[in-house]
């Protein structure tokens, strides 16, 4: 197994926190959905359950993709299966950065690349809605 060190770089760090914010952001509407029509007589309170959960299930989805990284491959494609793009891109969408930094995007990584920035955007998502819901535990 390549260590995730040896494939982690310093130009994955965007990539890494736009998916985190994105994965965050789909977490706390689904919080917010299970908020208002799950829990509809208030049993639970949502930053203890439902962040829980949200927490331990990207939780789950990094380890899968630890897995991937090392080889096994888990039968679970349907998670990982990327949608086919039939529009055409158009080229006011790209960004233009006239510091020299070229922004790497997520697309552009590598496949293992790729694996250790979902790993890191799964791990940073879930361990914040961990530490949500163990705030609100004792607080």
């Amino acid at each position: 197994m390549k260590k995730i060190k040896e494939i982690y770089q310093p130009y994955m760090l965007r990539p890494i926190i736009y998916k985190a914010v994105t994965r965050f952001s789909i977490g706390l509407c689904v919080a917010l959905l299970w908020d208002r029509f799950v829990n509809v007589q208030k049993y639970y309170s949502m930053a203890e359950s439902c962040f829980f959960v949200v927490g331990l299930y990207l939780l789950l989805m990094a380890w899968l993709c630890y897995l991937r990284l090392d080889g096994v491959n888990p039968h679970l494609d349907v998670l990982f299966r990327k949608m086919p793009h039939n529009r055409k891109r158009h080229r006011s969408r790209d960004i233009v950065d006239f510091v020299d930094e070229k922004i790497v995007a997520f697309d552009e990584l590598g496949d293992e690349e790729q694996i250790v920035a979902t790993l890191g955007s799964n791990l940073l998502a879930g361990l914040c809605f961990l530490v949500l819901s163990l705030l609100a535990l004792l607080f």
